[in-house]
């Protein structure tokens, strides 16, 4: 069972991450359909020793996105710069729960918490170029796409661009829509 809810919109659920989830984050992570839509798992299998290096690193807060305490998937900020008020958002969701909008619902969880409770300024976010679904998700929350780095990584045979985008705090920026406004 994942650990206590952290945040919780109705819809999914941000859990802490438990030694006892490893399997299901292994599992998933090492699918060849995420494997090759990653960053951190893009050239070589996940083992457990880097699931916890993840969890357990100062500078991010990893969560397990669950519905009704059953994971589908995580969300995490990433290179959390407390001084510098930015981080990176990161998410995945297993294959066989994909198209539920449950990436978008989490990483607007996860948005909350960067801007509300962590008072960050900026949360920036990375994607394989042609990854359309993460693309549509980041797009959803308002996020722009900052730039294109074409042929920026090598990965099951071919190189890939990197599209950054980027979110500023709508509270920190005079005149911005909120991120929840359609």
């Amino acid at each position: 069972m994942p650990g206590p809810v952290f945040l919780d919109d109705g819809r999914v659920e941000l859990r802490t991450v438990r030694e006892a989830d490893y399997e299901f984050v292994l599992r998933v992570l090492n699918d060849p359909r995420i494997r090759h839509n990653g960053y951190e798992t893009y050239r070589s299998p996940v083992d457990e020793s880097d699931v916890a290096a993840s969890v357990e690193a100062a500078d991010r807060h990893t969560f397990l996105v669950c519905t009704d305490g059953t994971p589908v998937g995580s969300v995490a900020l990433k290179n959390v710069d407390l001084e510098g008020r930015n981080a990176e958002l990161g998410y995945w969701v297993a294959p066989e729960e994909q198209g539920n909008g449950y990436a978008t619902a989490a990483a607007d969880l996860c948005l909350t918490h960067a801007f509300d409770e962590l008072g960050l300024h900026k949360v920036w976010a990375r994607t394989v170029g042609d990854n359309d679904a993460s693309n549509r998700v980041l797009e959803k929350l308002g996020f722009d796409l900052e730039g294109v780095l074409e042929d920026h990584w090598y990965g099951i045979g071919r190189y890939v661009d990197e599209h950054r985008y980027g979110l500023i705090n709508p509270n920190h920026r005079r005149g911005a829509e909120s991120r929840r406004d359609e």
